[in-house]
Protein backbone atom coordinates (compact mmCIF):
# COMPACT_ATOMS: atom_id res chain seq x y z
CA UNK A 1 0.00 0.00 0.00
CA UNK A 2 1.29 3.08 -0.83
CA UNK A 3 1.47 6.60 1.01
CA UNK A 4 -1.23 9.29 0.10
CA UNK A 5 -0.44 12.66 -0.36
CA UNK A 6 -2.75 15.46 -0.36
CA UNK A 7 -2.66 18.30 -3.23
CA UNK A 8 0.41 17.04 -5.15
CA UNK A 9 0.55 16.54 -8.81
CA UNK A 10 4.37 15.05 -8.96
CA UNK A 11 5.29 14.80 -12.89
CA UNK A 12 4.01 17.04 -15.21
CA UNK A 13 5.43 14.89 -18.25
CA UNK A 14 2.57 13.37 -19.83
CA UNK A 15 1.01 10.31 -17.95
CA UNK A 16 1.32 8.09 -21.67
CA UNK A 17 4.83 9.13 -22.11
CA UNK A 18 6.09 8.93 -18.56
CA UNK A 19 4.38 5.36 -18.38
CA UNK A 20 6.36 4.47 -21.28
CA UNK A 21 9.70 5.84 -20.91
CA UNK A 22 9.48 4.39 -17.64
CA UNK A 23 8.11 0.72 -18.76
CA UNK A 24 11.06 0.83 -21.25
CA UNK A 25 13.77 1.38 -18.78
CA UNK A 26 11.96 -1.53 -16.32
CA UNK A 27 11.87 -3.85 -19.47
CA UNK A 28 15.70 -2.82 -20.10
CA UNK A 29 16.55 -3.77 -16.34
CA UNK A 30 14.84 -7.08 -16.63
CA UNK A 31 16.94 -7.91 -19.66
CA UNK A 32 20.21 -6.87 -18.87
CA UNK A 33 20.73 -7.48 -14.82
CA UNK A 34 21.53 -10.66 -14.91
CA UNK A 35 24.26 -10.46 -16.78
CA UNK A 36 25.69 -7.49 -14.91
CA UNK A 37 28.59 -8.85 -12.45
CA UNK A 38 30.86 -7.45 -9.77
CA UNK A 39 34.44 -9.15 -10.01
CA UNK A 40 38.05 -8.48 -8.37
CA UNK A 41 41.47 -10.34 -9.40
CA UNK A 42 41.26 -13.85 -7.38
CA UNK A 43 44.35 -16.47 -6.66
CA UNK A 44 42.39 -19.54 -7.65
CA UNK A 45 45.70 -21.15 -5.34
CA UNK A 46 45.36 -19.45 -2.07
CA UNK A 47 41.19 -18.42 -2.67
CA UNK A 48 41.99 -14.58 -2.06
CA UNK A 49 40.94 -11.55 -3.33
CA UNK A 50 43.70 -10.01 -5.12
CA UNK A 51 42.35 -6.67 -6.56
CA UNK A 52 39.47 -3.68 -6.10
CA UNK A 53 36.18 -4.81 -7.04
CA UNK A 54 35.24 -3.90 -10.19
CA UNK A 55 32.19 -4.25 -13.08
CA UNK A 56 31.78 -6.36 -16.11
CA UNK A 57 29.22 -8.07 -18.13
CA UNK A 58 28.64 -10.84 -20.25
CA UNK A 59 27.49 -10.98 -23.45
CA UNK A 60 27.49 -14.57 -24.42
CA UNK A 61 26.08 -18.06 -22.85
CA UNK A 62 29.81 -19.09 -22.93
CA UNK A 63 30.84 -16.36 -21.11
CA UNK A 64 32.47 -13.85 -22.77
CA UNK A 65 32.74 -10.77 -20.57
CA UNK A 66 33.51 -7.18 -21.73
CA UNK A 67 35.43 -5.06 -19.22
CA UNK A 68 37.44 -1.64 -19.04
CA UNK A 69 41.07 -2.38 -19.84
CA UNK A 70 42.71 -0.43 -16.78
CA UNK A 71 41.14 -3.43 -14.31
CA UNK A 72 42.63 -6.25 -16.07
CA UNK A 73 45.91 -8.49 -16.67
CA UNK A 74 45.99 -10.93 -19.63
CA UNK A 75 46.43 -14.46 -18.63
CA UNK A 76 45.34 -13.57 -14.99
CA UNK A 77 42.33 -15.42 -13.16
CA UNK A 78 39.54 -13.11 -11.64
CA UNK A 79 36.45 -14.16 -9.56
CA UNK A 80 32.62 -13.19 -11.28
CA UNK A 81 29.84 -12.52 -8.96
CA UNK A 82 26.40 -12.58 -10.88
CA UNK A 83 23.44 -10.77 -8.68
CA UNK A 84 21.49 -14.44 -8.64
CA UNK A 85 24.67 -15.16 -6.11
CA UNK A 86 26.20 -17.66 -8.77
CA UNK A 87 29.99 -17.17 -8.95
CA UNK A 88 32.60 -18.32 -11.33
CA UNK A 89 36.23 -17.69 -12.41
CA UNK A 90 37.30 -16.15 -15.59
CA UNK A 91 40.58 -15.37 -17.72
CA UNK A 92 41.74 -11.61 -18.40
CA UNK A 93 42.28 -12.20 -22.40
CA UNK A 94 43.58 -9.01 -24.67
CA UNK A 95 43.61 -5.56 -23.67
CA UNK A 96 44.26 -2.32 -25.72
CA UNK A 97 46.06 0.71 -24.27
CA UNK A 98 47.77 3.00 -26.79
CA UNK A 99 51.45 3.49 -25.95
CA UNK A 100 51.00 7.27 -25.20
CA UNK A 101 47.87 7.31 -23.58
CA UNK A 102 47.27 4.19 -21.69
CA UNK A 103 43.84 5.32 -21.12
CA UNK A 104 42.60 5.02 -24.31
CA UNK A 105 40.81 3.22 -25.66
CA UNK A 106 40.34 1.09 -22.59
CA UNK A 107 39.13 -2.03 -24.16
CA UNK A 108 39.51 -5.21 -22.51
CA UNK A 109 37.61 -8.95 -22.45
CA UNK A 110 37.54 -11.65 -20.53
CA UNK A 111 36.65 -15.29 -20.45
CA UNK A 112 34.50 -17.37 -18.20
CA UNK A 113 36.62 -20.95 -17.63
CA UNK A 114 33.63 -22.24 -15.10
CA UNK A 115 31.81 -24.53 -17.46
CA UNK A 116 28.31 -23.41 -17.48
CA UNK A 117 25.49 -21.51 -19.52
CA UNK A 118 25.48 -17.88 -18.49
CA UNK A 119 23.13 -15.36 -18.55
CA UNK A 120 24.32 -12.52 -20.80
CA UNK A 121 23.32 -9.45 -22.54
CA UNK A 122 22.80 -8.93 -25.93
CA UNK A 123 25.50 -6.44 -27.44
CA UNK A 124 24.23 -3.20 -29.15
CA UNK A 125 25.60 -0.65 -31.73
CA UNK A 126 27.18 2.43 -30.74
CA UNK A 127 27.22 4.03 -33.97
CA UNK A 128 23.78 4.28 -34.10
CA UNK A 129 23.11 6.31 -30.71
CA UNK A 130 22.20 9.97 -30.73
CA UNK A 131 22.61 12.35 -28.27
CA UNK A 132 19.77 12.76 -25.67
CA UNK A 133 19.04 8.85 -25.98
CA UNK A 134 18.35 7.53 -22.67
CA UNK A 135 20.25 5.09 -21.56
CA UNK A 136 20.96 2.64 -18.22
CA UNK A 137 24.47 2.01 -15.82
CA UNK A 138 23.80 -1.13 -13.46
CA UNK A 139 27.43 -1.71 -12.13
CA UNK A 140 29.01 -2.00 -8.64
CA UNK A 141 29.89 1.40 -7.25
CA UNK A 142 33.02 0.73 -4.60
CA UNK A 143 31.69 2.73 -1.89
CA UNK A 144 28.57 0.96 -1.27
CA UNK A 145 30.49 -2.45 -1.45
CA UNK A 146 27.16 -4.31 -2.01
CA UNK A 147 26.77 -7.56 -3.81
CA UNK A 148 23.58 -6.55 -5.83
CA UNK A 149 24.36 -3.94 -8.32
CA UNK A 150 23.59 -0.05 -8.91
CA UNK A 151 21.00 1.52 -10.97
CA UNK A 152 21.78 4.68 -12.53
CA UNK A 153 19.22 6.71 -15.30
CA UNK A 154 20.99 9.25 -17.86
CA UNK A 155 21.32 10.31 -21.38
CA UNK A 156 23.69 10.27 -24.10
CA UNK A 157 25.57 13.59 -24.05
CA UNK A 158 28.32 12.69 -26.76
CA UNK A 159 28.51 9.99 -29.28
CA UNK A 160 32.08 10.49 -29.71
CA UNK A 161 34.69 13.05 -28.06
CA UNK A 162 38.14 13.94 -28.89
CA UNK A 163 39.25 10.58 -27.57
CA UNK A 164 36.91 8.62 -28.88
CA UNK A 165 35.00 7.85 -25.57
CA UNK A 166 31.21 8.24 -25.77
CA UNK A 167 29.69 10.44 -22.49
CA UNK A 168 26.68 10.05 -20.65
CA UNK A 169 24.85 11.94 -17.46
CA UNK A 170 24.88 8.16 -16.02
CA UNK A 171 27.02 8.76 -12.65
CA UNK A 172 29.65 5.95 -12.05
CA UNK A 173 32.55 6.00 -9.16
CA UNK A 174 35.22 3.52 -8.62
CA UNK A 175 34.27 0.23 -9.24
CA UNK A 176 31.61 0.93 -11.66
CA UNK A 177 34.69 0.93 -14.13
CA UNK A 178 34.06 -1.62 -16.38
CA UNK A 179 30.65 -2.04 -15.80
CA UNK A 180 27.65 -1.64 -18.63
CA UNK A 181 25.76 1.23 -20.15
CA UNK A 182 22.28 0.03 -22.33
CA UNK A 183 19.97 1.20 -24.32
CA UNK A 184 16.66 1.22 -23.84
CA UNK A 185 16.43 -2.53 -25.32
CA UNK A 186 18.81 -3.79 -22.98
CA UNK A 187 21.68 -4.01 -25.20
CA UNK A 188 25.08 -3.10 -24.34
CA UNK A 189 26.35 0.17 -26.26
CA UNK A 190 29.17 1.25 -23.75
CA UNK A 191 31.52 0.11 -21.21
CA UNK A 192 32.48 2.43 -17.77
CA UNK A 193 35.68 4.01 -18.34
CA UNK A 194 36.10 7.22 -16.68
CA UNK A 195 34.85 10.37 -14.88
CA UNK A 196 35.51 13.81 -14.52
CA UNK A 197 34.55 16.17 -11.78
CA UNK A 198 31.00 17.25 -12.45
CA UNK A 199 28.63 14.61 -11.71
CA UNK A 200 27.60 14.97 -15.75
CA UNK A 201 30.90 14.22 -17.33
CA UNK A 202 31.27 10.42 -17.14
CA UNK A 203 32.91 8.35 -19.90
CA UNK A 204 31.98 4.81 -21.76
CA UNK A 205 33.78 3.06 -23.89
CA UNK A 206 31.80 2.49 -27.32
CA UNK A 207 30.63 -1.15 -27.81
CA UNK A 208 31.70 -1.06 -31.35
CA UNK A 209 35.32 -1.23 -30.25
CA UNK A 210 34.50 -4.74 -29.49
CA UNK A 211 33.00 -5.90 -32.06
CA UNK A 212 35.74 -4.46 -34.13
CA UNK A 213 38.67 -6.23 -32.31
CA UNK A 214 36.61 -9.32 -30.84
CA UNK A 215 39.26 -12.06 -33.15
CA UNK A 216 42.22 -10.07 -31.66
CA UNK A 217 41.08 -9.88 -28.32
CA UNK A 218 40.49 -13.38 -27.83
CA UNK A 219 44.47 -13.41 -27.29
CA UNK A 220 45.74 -13.21 -23.81
CA UNK A 221 48.06 -9.88 -24.87
CA UNK A 222 48.30 -6.46 -23.94
CA UNK A 223 48.35 -4.25 -27.38
CA UNK A 224 49.60 -0.76 -27.04
CA UNK A 225 48.12 -0.20 -30.52
CA UNK A 226 45.12 -0.77 -32.35
CA UNK A 227 45.38 -4.49 -33.65
CA UNK A 228 46.02 -5.02 -37.25
CA UNK A 229 43.38 -8.10 -37.08
CA UNK A 230 39.92 -6.40 -37.63
CA UNK A 231 36.47 -7.67 -37.40
CA UNK A 232 33.08 -6.16 -39.36
CA UNK A 233 31.29 -4.05 -37.03
CA UNK A 234 27.86 -4.18 -38.82
CA UNK A 235 24.65 -1.95 -38.58
CA UNK A 236 22.12 -1.69 -36.21
CA UNK A 237 18.84 -3.56 -37.08
CA UNK A 238 17.05 -2.23 -34.51
CA UNK A 239 18.09 1.62 -34.76
CA UNK A 240 14.27 2.78 -35.72
CA UNK A 241 13.49 1.26 -32.48
CA UNK A 242 15.83 3.86 -30.28
CA UNK A 243 13.89 6.93 -29.50
CA UNK A 244 14.68 9.97 -27.91
CA UNK A 245 11.92 10.66 -24.72
CA UNK A 246 11.24 14.14 -23.13
CA UNK A 247 13.29 14.93 -19.88
CA UNK A 248 10.35 14.10 -16.70
CA UNK A 249 10.52 17.22 -14.52
CA UNK A 250 8.83 17.39 -11.59
CA UNK A 251 5.59 20.01 -10.70
CA UNK A 252 6.40 23.33 -8.51
CA UNK A 253 3.56 21.80 -6.57
CA UNK A 254 5.39 19.28 -5.05
CA UNK A 255 7.49 21.74 -3.34
CA UNK A 256 4.30 22.03 -0.50
CA UNK A 257 5.62 18.41 1.09
CA UNK A 258 9.39 19.43 1.53
CA UNK A 259 10.11 22.11 3.89
CA UNK A 260 13.29 23.87 5.04
CA UNK A 261 14.44 23.25 8.63
CA UNK A 262 16.54 25.92 10.36
CA UNK A 263 18.10 25.53 14.13
CA UNK A 264 21.24 26.00 16.15
CA UNK A 265 24.03 23.01 15.73
CA UNK A 266 27.28 23.24 17.55
CA UNK A 267 26.81 26.78 17.97
CA UNK A 268 25.65 27.89 14.14
CA UNK A 269 22.82 28.17 12.16
CA UNK A 270 22.18 24.38 10.00
CA UNK A 271 19.61 24.32 7.33
CA UNK A 272 17.88 20.57 6.27
CA UNK A 273 15.17 19.43 4.29
CA UNK A 274 12.40 18.13 6.27
CA UNK A 275 8.96 16.22 4.69
CA UNK A 276 5.30 17.45 5.50
CA UNK A 277 2.79 15.16 7.16
CA UNK A 278 -0.44 15.66 7.89
CA UNK A 279 -1.75 17.13 11.24
CA UNK A 280 1.70 19.59 11.78
CA UNK A 281 3.89 17.03 12.00
CA UNK A 282 7.58 16.78 9.93
CA UNK A 283 10.35 14.44 10.13
CA UNK A 284 14.02 15.03 8.53
CA UNK A 285 17.25 14.03 9.32
CA UNK A 286 17.81 14.05 13.01
CA UNK A 287 22.12 14.50 12.93
CA UNK A 288 21.37 17.62 11.33
CA UNK A 289 18.53 18.92 13.65
CA UNK A 290 19.55 20.89 16.62
CA UNK A 291 17.77 22.63 19.09
CA UNK A 292 15.34 25.29 18.62
CA UNK A 293 14.09 24.36 14.86
CA UNK A 294 12.25 26.92 13.30
CA UNK A 295 10.11 25.73 9.54
CA UNK A 296 9.89 28.10 6.34
CA UNK A 297 6.58 27.63 5.90
CA UNK A 298 5.99 30.06 2.48
CA UNK A 299 7.50 33.74 4.17
CA UNK A 300 6.64 32.32 7.93
CA UNK A 301 8.83 31.02 10.35
CA UNK A 302 7.72 28.47 12.88
CA UNK A 303 8.25 26.84 16.26
CA UNK A 304 8.78 23.42 16.26
CA UNK A 305 9.00 21.12 19.19
CA UNK A 306 11.04 17.93 18.75
CA UNK A 307 8.88 15.23 20.02
CA UNK A 308 11.42 12.45 19.45
CA UNK A 309 14.49 10.91 18.21
CA UNK A 310 15.62 7.90 16.71
CA UNK A 311 19.39 7.86 16.11
CA UNK A 312 19.80 4.31 14.78
CA UNK A 313 18.25 5.87 12.08
CA UNK A 314 19.12 9.10 12.06
CA UNK A 315 15.74 10.54 11.87
CA UNK A 316 13.79 13.66 14.37
CA UNK A 317 9.86 13.81 14.43
CA UNK A 318 8.90 17.40 14.98
CA UNK A 319 5.62 19.31 15.27
CA UNK A 320 3.98 22.79 14.69
CA UNK A 321 1.05 23.77 15.81
CA UNK A 322 -0.45 25.58 12.93
CA UNK A 323 0.96 27.38 9.98
CA UNK A 324 1.57 24.22 7.67
CA UNK A 325 -1.09 22.84 5.72
CA UNK A 326 -1.63 19.41 4.44
CA UNK A 327 0.90 17.28 4.12
CA UNK A 328 1.41 13.24 3.81
CA UNK A 329 -1.16 10.94 5.06
CA UNK A 330 0.10 7.46 6.88
CA UNK A 331 -1.70 4.80 6.09
CA UNK A 332 -3.63 2.35 8.28
CA UNK A 333 -1.11 -0.46 7.25
CA UNK A 334 2.36 -0.84 6.77
CA UNK A 335 3.33 0.15 3.06
CA UNK A 336 5.68 -2.16 0.89
CA UNK A 337 8.88 -2.06 0.56
CA UNK A 338 10.64 -1.78 -2.59
CA UNK A 339 10.83 -4.97 -4.78
CA UNK A 340 12.79 -5.90 -7.97
CA UNK A 341 10.22 -4.98 -10.47
CA UNK A 342 9.75 -1.45 -8.91
CA UNK A 343 13.97 -0.50 -9.96
CA UNK A 344 14.52 1.63 -12.25
CA UNK A 345 10.92 3.68 -11.47
CA UNK A 346 11.52 7.09 -11.69
CA UNK A 347 11.35 8.90 -8.20
CA UNK A 348 11.07 12.55 -7.23
CA UNK A 349 12.51 14.68 -4.28
CA UNK A 350 11.20 17.81 -4.08
CA UNK A 351 13.53 20.69 -3.14
CA UNK A 352 11.85 24.31 -2.08
CA UNK A 353 14.53 26.47 -2.97
CA UNK A 354 15.33 25.33 -6.51
CA UNK A 355 14.37 22.72 -8.89
CA UNK A 356 12.98 19.08 -7.99
CA UNK A 357 15.62 16.42 -8.41
CA UNK A 358 14.42 13.51 -10.84
CA UNK A 359 16.29 10.26 -10.28
CA UNK A 360 15.43 6.66 -10.47
CA UNK A 361 15.49 3.70 -7.36
CA UNK A 362 18.53 2.15 -8.16
CA UNK A 363 18.55 -0.82 -5.49
CA UNK A 364 16.68 -3.01 -3.06
CA UNK A 365 16.77 -2.46 0.23
CA UNK A 366 20.20 -3.21 2.03
CA UNK A 367 22.01 -2.16 4.99
CA UNK A 368 25.23 -0.42 5.78
CA UNK A 369 27.44 -0.81 8.62
CA UNK A 370 28.56 1.93 10.85
CA UNK A 371 31.90 3.12 9.42
CA UNK A 372 32.54 6.76 8.54
CA UNK A 373 29.82 7.69 11.28
CA UNK A 374 31.58 5.72 14.24
CA UNK A 375 32.56 7.59 17.49
CA UNK A 376 36.20 8.79 16.73
CA UNK A 377 39.16 8.12 19.81
CA UNK A 378 41.80 8.46 17.46
CA UNK A 379 44.52 5.52 18.81
CA UNK A 380 45.66 2.61 16.90
CA UNK A 381 46.34 -0.74 18.24
CA UNK A 382 48.62 -3.17 15.92
CA UNK A 383 47.36 -6.67 14.86
CA UNK A 384 49.92 -8.69 15.95
CA UNK A 385 49.82 -11.37 19.12
CA UNK A 386 50.57 -10.26 22.62
CA UNK A 387 49.03 -7.29 24.84
CA UNK A 388 47.09 -4.79 22.68
CA UNK A 389 49.10 -2.06 22.90
CA UNK A 390 48.70 1.84 21.02
CA UNK A 391 51.00 2.13 18.57
CA UNK A 392 49.81 5.52 17.17
CA UNK A 393 47.92 8.24 19.17
CA UNK A 394 46.73 11.21 16.47
CA UNK A 395 47.59 14.59 17.27
CA UNK A 396 44.25 17.18 17.86
CA UNK A 397 42.23 14.11 18.96
CA UNK A 398 40.14 12.51 21.88
CA UNK A 399 42.93 10.32 23.02
CA UNK A 400 46.06 12.91 22.67
CA UNK A 401 43.87 15.47 24.84
CA UNK A 402 42.64 12.83 27.60
CA UNK A 403 46.52 11.57 27.89
CA UNK A 404 46.93 8.31 26.16
CA UNK A 405 50.09 7.21 24.71
CA UNK A 406 51.68 5.11 22.49
CA UNK A 407 52.61 1.86 23.94
CA UNK A 408 50.14 1.78 26.53
CA UNK A 409 48.10 -1.45 26.74
CA UNK A 410 44.54 -1.45 26.47
CA UNK A 411 42.67 -3.47 29.32
CA UNK A 412 38.98 -2.58 28.70
CA UNK A 413 36.36 -0.72 27.06
CA UNK A 414 32.96 0.60 28.88
CA UNK A 415 34.17 -2.83 31.17
CA UNK A 416 34.22 -5.01 28.40
CA UNK A 417 37.56 -7.05 28.02
CA UNK A 418 39.49 -6.70 24.88
CA UNK A 419 41.81 -10.06 24.18
CA UNK A 420 42.88 -9.73 20.39
CA UNK A 421 43.22 -6.64 17.98
CA UNK A 422 40.15 -7.45 16.35
CA UNK A 423 38.01 -6.91 19.77
CA UNK A 424 39.05 -2.90 19.76
CA UNK A 425 38.15 -2.19 16.63
CA UNK A 426 34.36 -4.02 16.79
CA UNK A 427 34.03 -2.34 20.42
CA UNK A 428 34.55 1.06 19.34
CA UNK A 429 32.48 0.23 16.20
CA UNK A 430 29.70 -0.16 18.67
CA UNK A 431 29.53 4.18 19.58
CA UNK A 432 28.74 7.02 18.28
CA UNK A 433 30.35 10.97 17.70
CA UNK A 434 29.60 12.77 21.29
CA UNK A 435 29.39 9.01 22.95
CA UNK A 436 31.45 8.88 26.24
CA UNK A 437 33.57 5.85 26.57
CA UNK A 438 35.56 4.64 29.60
CA UNK A 439 39.04 3.12 28.64
CA UNK A 440 41.42 1.21 31.17
CA UNK A 441 44.59 0.95 30.64
CA UNK A 442 48.03 -0.04 32.07
CA UNK A 443 51.15 1.84 31.55
CA UNK A 444 54.51 0.18 32.74
CA UNK A 445 53.04 -1.55 36.09
CA UNK A 446 50.04 1.21 36.35
CA UNK A 447 46.35 0.99 36.06
CA UNK A 448 44.45 3.63 34.97
CA UNK A 449 41.03 4.66 33.42
CA UNK A 450 40.04 7.61 31.21
CA UNK A 451 36.70 8.90 30.48
CA UNK A 452 36.60 10.38 26.65
CA UNK A 453 33.95 11.90 24.82
CA UNK A 454 34.67 10.69 21.23
CA UNK A 455 34.27 12.81 18.04
CA UNK A 456 33.47 12.46 14.57
CA UNK A 457 35.91 11.28 12.28
CA UNK A 458 38.39 14.45 10.73
CA UNK A 459 37.64 14.78 7.08
CA UNK A 460 40.04 13.60 4.75
CA UNK A 461 40.30 16.17 1.68
CA UNK A 462 39.60 14.74 -1.39
CA UNK A 463 41.97 13.75 -3.82
CA UNK A 464 39.98 11.52 -6.44
CA UNK A 465 37.28 13.29 -8.83
CA UNK A 466 34.58 11.10 -7.42
CA UNK A 467 34.63 12.98 -4.20
CA UNK A 468 35.42 16.30 -5.60
CA UNK A 469 31.63 16.80 -5.91
CA UNK A 470 29.57 19.96 -5.32
CA UNK A 471 28.64 19.76 -1.23
CA UNK A 472 30.50 16.41 -0.80
CA UNK A 473 29.05 13.58 1.15
CA UNK A 474 27.06 14.25 4.18
CA UNK A 475 28.35 13.42 7.52
CA UNK A 476 26.12 11.14 9.08
CA UNK A 477 25.79 8.27 6.15
CA UNK A 478 25.94 5.13 7.26
CA UNK A 479 25.04 3.03 10.62
CA UNK A 480 21.64 2.25 8.90
CA UNK A 481 19.69 -1.27 9.03
CA UNK A 482 17.94 -0.62 6.48
CA UNK A 483 18.55 1.94 3.05
CA UNK A 484 17.92 2.13 -0.61
CA UNK A 485 20.20 4.07 -3.51
CA UNK A 486 19.10 6.31 -6.18
CA UNK A 487 20.89 8.53 -8.47
CA UNK A 488 19.51 12.04 -7.09
CA UNK A 489 21.83 14.59 -7.27
CA UNK A 490 21.24 16.46 -3.58
CA UNK A 491 23.90 18.37 -1.60
CA UNK A 492 23.87 17.03 2.44
CA UNK A 493 21.81 19.71 3.25
CA UNK A 494 18.82 18.69 1.03
CA UNK A 495 18.47 15.77 2.49
CA UNK A 496 16.12 15.22 5.46
CA UNK A 497 13.07 15.56 2.61
CA UNK A 498 10.45 13.25 0.88
CA UNK A 499 10.89 10.66 -2.21
CA UNK A 500 7.78 10.07 -3.93
CA UNK A 501 7.54 7.98 -7.36
CA UNK A 502 5.66 9.16 -10.37
CA UNK A 503 2.44 8.48 -9.31
CA UNK A 504 2.46 10.49 -5.98
CA UNK A 505 2.98 7.32 -3.42
CA UNK A 506 6.02 8.47 -0.39
CA UNK A 507 8.97 6.06 -1.18
CA UNK A 508 10.91 7.81 2.09
CA UNK A 509 13.29 10.41 3.53
CA UNK A 510 16.33 11.23 1.44
CA UNK A 511 18.72 10.62 5.16
CA UNK A 512 22.03 11.00 3.64
CA UNK A 513 24.21 11.83 0.02
CA UNK A 514 26.34 8.73 0.41
CA UNK A 515 28.90 9.49 -2.61
CA UNK A 516 29.19 10.54 -6.12
CA UNK A 517 26.88 7.94 -7.15
CA UNK A 518 24.18 7.60 -4.59
CA UNK A 519 21.70 9.57 -2.15
CA UNK A 520 20.65 6.85 0.45
CA UNK A 521 16.74 6.81 1.71
CA UNK A 522 15.18 5.74 4.37
CA UNK A 523 12.44 3.41 2.82
CA UNK A 524 8.31 4.26 3.90
CA UNK A 525 8.19 1.43 5.54
CA UNK A 526 10.77 2.63 8.07
CA UNK A 527 9.52 6.10 8.77
CA UNK A 528 6.00 4.69 8.92
CA UNK A 529 7.50 2.50 12.20
CA UNK A 530 9.05 5.09 13.33
CA UNK A 531 6.23 7.59 13.25
CA UNK A 532 3.64 5.10 14.36
CA UNK A 533 5.93 4.66 17.41
CA UNK A 534 6.27 8.09 18.54
CA UNK A 535 2.64 8.66 18.08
Amino acid sequence: MRLLIICFTVISLSAQAQHQLEGNVQEAIAKAYAASVRMWGYDTATDKQMSAQFSAVVVSPRGDLLTAAHTSTPGKTYKVMFPDGREAIALALGKIEMADDPMVPDVSMMKIITPGAWPYAEMGYSASLKPDQPCISIAYPESLNQPLPVIRFGRITSTGNDRGFLQSTCIMEPGDSGGPLFDLLGRVIGIHSAINVPESLNYEIPVDLYRKFRTALATPKKYNALPPVTDTVGNDPLSAQLKIYEQPAASSTTKDACLLITSQLNGKEEKIYGASFAGGYIVSKSSMTGSEPLVHAGNKMIKATILRRDRENDLVLLQVKKGVRGGIRLPEAKPDSLSFQQLGKFLVSPRPDTASAISVAGSLPFSLPKISSTGFLGASVAYRSGPLLLTFVRKNSPAVASGLREGDEVISINGVALLKPEDYGAELQKYWPGDTVAIQLKRQDSSYTRRIVLSEKPLIKATHPADMFTGGKSARRDGFARVFAHDAVLTPDQCGGPVFDATGGFQGINIARYSRTSTIVIPADVVWEFMRRSL
